[in-house]
């Protein structure tokens, strides 16, 4: 049970201690659209169609539900932060593997159990949300 734990911590401290390059405004409209992105996939694919269940026991404790509020608005926080025009595809493409990575972690120490998901479906979606979404969301609240 320390993965959740260990990973809110971590990326609150990022969060706190790295040079802000987001508005205030533009931080609270993308933790809340990363968040309800974040909540309707969990609702959708976890607990309507079964794949997969967030936390140890089938009874979903207050660590689920900080956990998935807040770590994966937190990574689209981060990754907002120090994206610019001339980042490459790179550094997309490592954000995205780095949110594989984190599921997989998920899986690996228990804390996710797939129950008809395989952890390699999400690298798909995590391409299309760090490569086209996120740079798009940034540009459509950046413009005037």
């Amino acid at each position: 049970m320390w993965y959740p734990y260990t990973l809110i911590g971590v990326f609150l401290l990022i969060l706190i201690c790295m040079p802000k390059k987001l508005t205030l405004k533009e931080i609270y409209f993308s933790t809340g659209i990363f968040g309800f992105g974040t909540w309707l996939g969990d609702v959708l694919v976890g607990d309507v169609f079964k794949a997969f269940q967030i936390g140890p026991s089938p009874i979903t404790s207050p660590i689920d539900y900080i956990y998935i509020a807040f770590v994966p608005p937190a990574i689209g926080l981060i990754y907002l932060n120090f994206l610019t025009q001339n980042k490459s595809y790179v550094y997309r493409c490592i954000f995205a593997f780095i949110a594989f990575l984190l599921e997989w972690g998920a899986v690996a120490t228990g804390y996710m159990v797939n129950k008809g998901w395989n952890t390699w479906y999400s690298l798909p979606i995590y391409v299309f949300v760090f490569l086209f979404f996120f740079p798009w969301h940034l540009k459509f609240m950046r413009k005037d």
